[in-house]
This record gives C-alpha cells, structure tokens and sequence, in this order.
C-alpha cells in the first residue's frame, strides 16, 4: 500500500504515527491538535477548468494549494518542491519513475502558502507512472533552496518536508476532491462562517468567554464519498474520509475522525475548552479543517474566534 493510500502526510502533520492510526478510530491526540509553529497540513490538486476534480490527465492544466498553519495565524515562509509521475509502492514514499515535470521554489520568506499552476505532460505513461508525486520543503523563516539535482532544502535547518501523491486521470482511479461548503462548520449548532482578513477581535468575530466548553461540527455530503474500483468482494464501495481539525489555543478533544457513507448523518464531532484567561482586549484563536480522501483528494477550512474575559 502506498504512502498516499495510508493517508500518510510527511510532514509535520504526520510526524507521529498516530496520524496513521487515526483512520477508523477517533483518538485524542491533544498535542497535536494544537498549532504551536509553523505546520504544513495538506495540499489539494485541482483540474484547471473543474476544481472538484482531483485527477488532471495527461495534457490537462492543474493547480496545486499547499495547506500551512502557524501560531498567530499569520504565515512568515520560503518553500521549494517538484512534481513527478510515480509508480505506486508497498511502503513508503515513491520515487521519481520520470524527471520532474514542475517545480516550485519562493526563496525569501513571505506570508503567502505555497502553489503551483502545472501542466501533465502529454506524453505521460499512465501505465507506468499512474500517479503525481509532489516532494519538497516549507522553511518557516528561512531561505528556500532547489539544488541542480532537485533536492530542496532550507539554508539554517531541516525545515517542514513535504510529500503529496494523487492520481491521474485515465489511471483507472479517477477521484474529485471532497469538499467543505459554506455551511459545513457550525459552532454550538449555528453556521460557523469564514471571517475576513479585516475581523478583529473584539469586534466582528463570533466571542466565547474564557474556560467555556463548545461544541464544533463538520458537516460533509453523500457526494464527498466518491466510489471505489474493487478488486476482491471484500474492498469497500465507497471512499472512508478523515477529518482533522487543529487550533492555536485552548484545547480540542479530538484531533482525528473518520467517516464512512454509513457514518449517521456524515458529520463529526468535537468538543473545545477555551483558554481559560483572556485579557481586556480579547484573544484571537484560529482554527484550521482538513478532510482528505485516501486518494490525494483533500479540503481546507479556516474558522477564528474571538475568546473574552
């Protein structure tokens, strides 16, 4: 089984075997829910002219978001990274079948996430190389650097490594991504809308007071559950999808959650305590949502709080 088929992020999601073990449990994980540096969390592949689907074909003109969180909400970053075709591996991260066919590099730090506009080349050999693999490094405050060989690195230290694979198109394994709505997030049972860049705290934020419980929700659709090829009667039909949720404060009961198309009501659950001091002015507490498929398909939400005396 592959790195991807595993839900297996390198990165500094997945930097406890726990991230692993979460599929078909829900296991509190309290230190990693909390974002205290600057954390790579997902990345999501886009067809250029139909966003849903996750699987550009030879040819086809795509766009890569890598997902980052940091403490304050506020991103101070460099990255570098190459995209190739693979052949799916047993264990571990695949390697390059081809030479890279993108490559990424912002060398200063800036507070912008990594992305890319790729082309799949025409002439790929989905019978050898079925799959994307993106590979690299995110360098919070740091230099990014992409050597003549390919290899990206961070000029002062190890950075965050990054590694994404998903399916091509015409593979046999088309999949689209799932994805969160507008009112896919609710916050004590009301619709927990996206802020703007320009809420501030106190103010236009939804406030909590310090040392209270509240109850998040993540609402997904039977459409996010794509359908699975199966190779023997015992695979399953339709995709499992693991939600992951994260915040910069307080404390979330859960990390980690799976849901099945026969899970009641397709949505997850989660309780957070809110810090229990705050000052006069308020404290800002963002929250960051992942779902991902076990096929390179993936979302991201940001929701933020205001947490008052």
């Amino acid at each position: 089984m592959s790195a991807r088929r595993r839900l297996t992020w390198t990165l500094s999601l997945a930097s406890s075997s726990a991230a692993l073990l979460a599929v078909g449990c829900d296991t509190p994980l309290k230190t990693e829910s909390l974002i205290q540096d600057t954390r790579v969390l997902g990345a999501r592949v886009e067809v250029a002219d139909d966003p849903e689907r996750a699987s550009p074909a030879p040819g086809e003109q795509a766009h890569l978001h890598v997902f980052v969180a940091a403490p304050s909400g506020t991103l101070n970053i460099s990255y570098a990274f190459e995209l190739c075709g693979v052949t799916p591996t047993e264990s571990g991260f695949p390697s390059c079948g081809s030479p890279p066919f993108a490559t990424a590099l912002q060398s200063s730090p800036a507070a912008n996430e990594p992305e890319l506009d790729f082309e799949v080349p025409t002439l790929l050999d989905l019978n050898t190389t079925p799959h994307g693999f993106m590979s690299g490094v995110v360098c919070p405050d740091d230099t990014a650097l992409l050597g003549p060989g390919g290899q990206a690195q961070c000029s002062r230290g190890p950075g965050d490594a990054m590694a994404f694979e998903f399916d091509f198109a015409g593979s046999g394994e088309d999949n689209d991504n799932p994805t969160f709505t507008p009112d896919s997030l609710t916050l004590d049972g009301a619709t927990w809308s996206a802020s703007t860049a320009d809420a501030t705290c106190p103010g236009t934020l939804s406030e909590v007071h310090a040392g209270t419980k509240h109850d998040f929700r993540v609402q997904m659709q039977d459409s996010d559950f794509d359908s699975l090829p199966q190779l023997s009667p015992e695979d399953p039909t339709r995709e499992t999808l693991l939600i992951s949720q994260f915040s910069d404060a307080g404390q979330l009961a859960d990390t980690f959650s799976s849901l099945t198309p026969a899970t009641p009501g397709l949505r997850s659950d989660v309780s957070w305590d809110a810090p229990t001091r705050a000052d006069a002015n308020g404290a800002l507490v963002h929250f960051y949502f992942v779902v991902r498929d076990s096929r390179g398909g993936e979302d991201f939400a940001t929701r933020a709080l205001c947490v008052v005396p």
